[in-house]
């Protein structure tokens, strides 16, 4: 009798072996779930590190228009752009990299009249687009204030 009661054990556990189609699914369902915040996650975290390094980008060409400020009297015009730091007269103050941000576009350049104004189109390389960073005087700043109340 014990030999019967274990075959027919072992056959109720051989018909309940495996997944239902309902639990696979819901496992499918956690695990794409999962992937598509880390995926999200990665691809935001790239933008942040680009940011961070046009905002140290800018922070170092502040540095430098104030080194060409001191070896030329004043500062770039407008007209002469970030150019005139590559073009010095003797020596060059900066390198060509130097100009461009952390998405590999360069820089725009104003002065006015509160000082050089270093503009990045930040991802999308558009002027005056909602992703454009400014920095005045070595301060990160909102771009359409700094653009209405600082004219050439």
């Amino acid at each position: 009798m014990n030999l019967k009661k274990h075959l027919k054990f072992k056959k109720q556990l051989a018909a309940q072996a495996g997944f239902s189609i309902l639990e696979i699914i819901i496992v499918v369902a956690i695990i794409g779930t999962l992937m598509g915040v880390i995926v999200s996650r990665i691809s935001g975290g790239t933008d942040n590190a680009k940011s961070g390094i046009t905002d140290t980008k800018a922070y170092t060409l502040q540095s430098k228009l104030i080194q060409y400020q001191l070896a030329n009297g004043k500062f770039p015009t407008t007209a002469q752009g970030l150019q005139s730091l590559i073009t010095n007269p003797g020596t060059p103050i900066a390198a060509e990299e130097d100009t461009r941000d952390g998405w590999g576009n360069s820089f725009d350049y104003k002065l006015t009249n509160k000082g050089p104004l270093i503009i990045s189109n930040g991802k999308d390389g558009q002027p005056g687009s909602n992703e454009s960073l400014c920095f005045l005087n070595g301060k990160k700043l909102d771009c359409k204030t700094v653009e209405a109340g600082a004219p050439n």
